[in-house]
């Protein structure tokens, strides 16, 4: 039986079982669903909101939540990490095979390396128990710069279920079907390059919804150890989400600070700016 932390070091992820109260994941699936009424980034023809920690106070019960915290502790295997700054929301997003590393962009050195610690939780509002809809992984990949070793598994998860996945794992969404496909290509074609069109969008909610009959929403945050692996990549990654968000405020609340101050958890202000 492999500990949390001897999981993720070999493998690149794993599965922590019922880590939110059904009451906790409406409760969220809620503020994913007023948030998005009145903001979002359209993107492929889904919603997503880059920068959330910073952006709506609403979540921050969540990042500083007693059994986040203590489930980071089992994968680092210490007391002692640090929050990135990074948090997003989706809505009816979809993903091909990628690494959450910007192609090496977020790195400033080598970073296929065992110090190398900075790990994403992924919240999924849906069942996903036998849709082989959620999150897809290639077990071991975290370790490869490359997007095809690895073997590919579908994890089967249900709500208040958590995946925390080293941000270096080869990793996709469900991939968008042969019609959502189409409307993308249809979208380029009239000029529309990244899907951002709001009318786009609303034809693909529509579509979703008569396929599945609700959202697939989900909730990432990430948190790091203490290095310059994490420090490298909480800056040039704030600096995607203000850029893909369109905002300019990086300094989280002092509420969420203290919040997670008082669990031992390191936070940033970027002193010396992005």
């Amino acid at each position: 039986m492999y500990t949390a932390k001897e999981s993720i070091e070999r493998d690149g992820f794993v599965v922590i079982r019922n880590l939110f109260t059904p009451e906790e994941m409406a409760r969220m699936n809620s503020s994913i669903h007023t948030f998005f009424q009145k903001k979002g980034v359209t993107y492929r023809y889904g919603l997503t909101q880059p920068n959330i920690a910073v952006e709506e106070p609403d979540f921050s019960w969540v990042i500083s939540h007693p059994k986040v915290l203590e489930a980071y502790r089992s994968v680092f295997g210490q007391d002692e990490f640090v929050f990135t700054s990074h948090a997003d929301i989706h809505h009816n997003m979809g993903f091909g095979w990628h690494k959450d590393d910007a192609k090496g962009a977020y790195f400033s050195e080598p970073y296929f390396t065992s110090d190398c610690r900075v790990y994403k939780m992924g919240i999924y509002m849906n069942d996903h128990s036998s849709d082989g809809n959620g999150m897809s992984v290639r077990i071991g990949s975290h370790l490869k710069n490359n997007l095809t070793e690895g073997e590919a598994i579908s994890l089967a998860t249900k709500p208040g279920d958590v995946v925390i996945f080293d941000v270096r794992i080869t990793h996709a969404g469900k991939e968008y079907d042969v019609i959502e496909k189409g409307l993308l290509k249809i979208g380029r074609m009239l000029g529309d390059m990244n899907g951002k069109s709001e009318i786009g969008r609303k034809v693909r909610d529509f579509y979703c919804s008569l396929k599945s009959g609700k959202p697939k929403r989900s909730f990432f945050f990430t948190f790091g150890a203490p290095n310059t692996f994490t420090y490298d990549f909480s800056r040039k990654n704030m600096r995607r989400q203000l850029e893909q968000s369109g905002g300019n405020e990086y300094i989280l609340s002092e509420k969420l600070s203290n919040e997670l101050h008082s669990n031992g958890v390191r936070t940033l202000k970027f002193e010396d700016g992005l």
